[in-house]
């Protein structure tokens, strides 16, 4: 009987046990954390089978542009990346860039080559004899017999600090490797001649360096001993004469531009007038207005107020400047004047504005930046995107250019701190050559920006983790207990 007592205790011990709210509550804890984590397992199985990614990094490094898109989504022939390495010695950052291309299109192939022990392959990519180095990448096109091999130092955009030590500056993959793609598809590459006679300032080498990265060949014309714009001229660049053009130059350029052609000009202010070049700009809708813009707004500019940080208008030369929020930077310009007597065939867009605030002093031997009697008021046209359509034969024709009162914006100086100024040229560029999948296509910074607040930031940030933080722990801690300890 004894024993049976202590079975029938100890039976209805365990279905009290069963029965109480803390055995309750502690059964339902531990049900939900073992279906919660067989959830995550069943999802961590789930996502693992799905091809996605999602690059979180704040420049977007390992993802492709639009206008990467563009390229690889038009391809028609096969195209083959090859890397020159040890395998598994590829550049890590690269062959993540490359998994994009391969995996948007069918018709880029991705391949290892170690120079060194398969010389043999390589032979055929030594142009000129030279020799390639290892961590070099080649883009082929077999179709065109086309190739086109990027260094390995070329895959990363360099500064030097003041101590002459390199510093990586912007990771260029993806714009080295579009433009090989574009140069080995490309059957007609395009061609630019840049005006000489009159002074002309030379194209700084970064700037040129940049349009051969591009695509650009760039040779040199002299009007006054070629008859004509070659027919192979793609565009031709104006960079800041300082003569002006003889009556047999302005009737050549003129036959160029009728016929469909496309010219960039970047005019500097000049203490003498330049009558034939400002004639062609009359007879395409503006001319320049020859005085020194003033900007008066302390936002447009950079502490000098003749050193402009003008307004991007909505133009799709501007568009890639604004979303990647490259400003530009223009020292000492002139003005550009949209007239209003013109042909309806032409369209002008301007593509930089200063503020209204701005002015322009018409007195060129000012000692003042001073609004003084005469002066004009803005906003100024310090850039403008001109298109001209005519209907001929059936067929329409089309001449596109670009009016830029300033050229000093490329100076050395300035387009090395400021590389909206450069991209600007090269959107250009490819605007007026209809070129639209090229446009945009810059290396991506690396620079890690730093966070700055100013001193109530600072008090904000430090009551809420030193604060408030705390009290929420506490406070959640304190519910917690008194639940439990009253149940």
């Amino acid at each position: 009987m004894k024993n049976m007592s202590l079975k029938f205790d100890l039976s209805k011990s365990i279905k009290m046990t069963f029965r109480k709210k803390k055995f309750r509550y502690g059964g339902y804890a531990t049900l939900v954390t073992a279906v919660v984590i067989t959830m995550l397992i069943l999802f961590n199985l789930v996502i693992d089978q799905i091809d996605f990614t999602l690059d979180l990094t704040r420049n977007r490094l390992f993802s492709l542009s639009e206008q990467t898109f563009g390229v690889i989504d038009g391809l028609e022939q096969e195209i083959d990346i090859i890397s020159l390495n040890e395998p598994g010695a590829d550049n890590p950052v690269a062959i993540k860039i490359i998994e994009q291309y391969t995996a948007r299109s069918r018709y880029i192939n991705f391949s290892t080559i170690d120079p060194v022990r398969h010389p043999h392959l390589v032979m055929r990519y030594q142009e000129d004899g030279r020799t390639l180095s290892q961590g070099s990448i080649i883009v082929e096109n077999r179709d065109l017999d086309r190739f086109k091999v990027i260094s390995a130092h070329e895959l990363v955009n360099f500064r030097f600090d003041q101590q002459q030590q390199p510093i990586a500056e912007s990771l260029a993959v993806e714009q080295r490797l579009t433009g090989a793609i574009i140069y080995v598809t490309t059957e007609d590459l395009p061609v630019i001649y840049v005006l000489t006679g009159h002074d002309q300032a030379p194209i700084p080498f970064e700037v040129r360096e940049q349009m051969e990265l591009e695509n650009f060949r760039i040779e040199e014309i002299n009007l006054m001993t070629t008859e004509s714009v070659p027919d192979d001229a793609h565009a031709l660049l104006v960079m800041s004469p300082k003569r002006d053009m003889t009556e047999t130059e302005e009737q050549r350029l003129r036959e160029f531009l009728e016929r469909q052609g496309r010219a960039v000009f970047l005019m500097d202010l000049m203490s003498q007038s330049l009558p034939r070049f400002e004639a062609i700009f009359r007879s395409y809708g503006v001319e320049l207005n020859r005085l020194i813009v003033v900007e008066g707004d302390a936002t447009m500019h950079v502490g000098n107020p003749l050193y402009l940080v003008p307004d991007m208008a909505t133009h799709d030369i501007m568009t890639p400047l604004r979303t990647a929020d490259m400003r530009m930077l223009i020292p000492f310009s002139q003005a550009i004047e949209i007239m209003d007597v013109r042909r309806r065939t032409l369209n002008i867009e301007p593509l930089l504005v200063t503020s209204e605030s701005a002015w322009g002093k018409t007195n060129l031997e000012s000692q003042t930046m001073e609004k003084e009697d005469g002066d004009v008021e803005g906003p100024f046209n310090i850039g403008v995107a001109v298109t001209d359509e005519v209907f001929v034969d059936n067929q329409t024709k089309t001449t596109k250019l670009i009016l830029l009162a300033n050229a000093q914006f490329l100076g050395a100086e300035i387009s090395s701190q400021v590389p909206g100024n450069a991209n600007f040229l090269l959107n250009s560029l490819n605007w007026i050559q209809d070129r639209e999948e090229a446009i945009s296509i810059r290396p991506r910074s690396l620079a890690t920006p730093r966070l700055t607040m100013n001193w109530l930031q600072q008090l904000m940030l430090a009551g809420v983790a030193v604060i408030l933080i705390p009290l929420l722990i506490l406070g959640s801690g304190l519910f917690v207990w008194m639940k439990r300890r009253y149940l």
